[in-house]
């Protein structure tokens, strides 16, 4: 897949982009969206308004043909950014991004790879910590009601651990670990193993 294909309905953001990937063989450009409905295993470069209204329909039909998609918008949204990953879109920036940044994103797209514009990509990771912390959080929440005890077998159950594991890395008897397991259960509202999944 060394195919790339430009799609726009601004003839100058076309010849923008066309100019700024000099150095690929393989480039197409086209602004007919009746056109884009034949491409196939190529990199597809867009911008959404291009496609207006039927864009959902367009990266549905692009992605079952092997193409992999990298859209450009002038105004990228974070919002917007989330849909498209979901939908399988690989790529995402803003139209009128450097040389260095679009020949970035084209490459990693071709490889593959997801890429993101950095402030998009930041605010990702920031929502990631965000959530990370807020779990962990509601862990210390539910944690509380443990004793210190309660609390280390608790975690290597999270992680995993059988109770003869359990036993050996805490140095207790299987039937300690068994009694612990009974009154972190009882304590958190669960019945096993299973169901613990949800609360730990």
């Amino acid at each position: 897949m060394n195919k790339i294909v430009l799609f726009s309905d601004d003839i100058a953001l076309l010849q923008r982009w066309e100019k700024l990937l000099y150095h690929y063989n393989n480039v197409k450009c086209i602004d007919d969206i009746e056109e884009i409905y034949k491409i196939a295993d190529s990199v597809v470069v867009l911008n959404s308004c291009a496609c207006k209204k039927e864009c959902d329909y367009i990266f549905e039909r692009l992605i079952a043909k092997n193409n992999k998609l990298l859209v450009l918008d002038k105004v990228p949204d974070f919002h917007y950014a989330q849909r498209l990953l979901l939908k399988g879109v690989k790529g995402y920036g803003n139209a009128i991004m450097s040389v260095s940044y679009i020949n970035s994103a084209v490459e990693a797209v071709m490889n593959n790879m997801i890429w993101l514009i950095p402030d998009i990509t930041t605010q990702f990771v920031k929502n990631i910590i965000e959530q990370s912390n807020q779990l962990a959080e509601n862990e210390n929440q539910i944690f509380s009601h443990l004793t210190h005890k309660e609390q280390d077998i608790a975690i290597l159950i999270k992680k995993g651990y059988s109770n003869s594991e359990i036993s050996e890395k805490l140095d207790i008897s299987i039937n300690t670990v068994k009694t612990h397991i009974k009154h972190i259960y009882d304590k958190l509202h669960v019945k096993d193993r299973l169901d613990r999944k949800s609360v730990v």
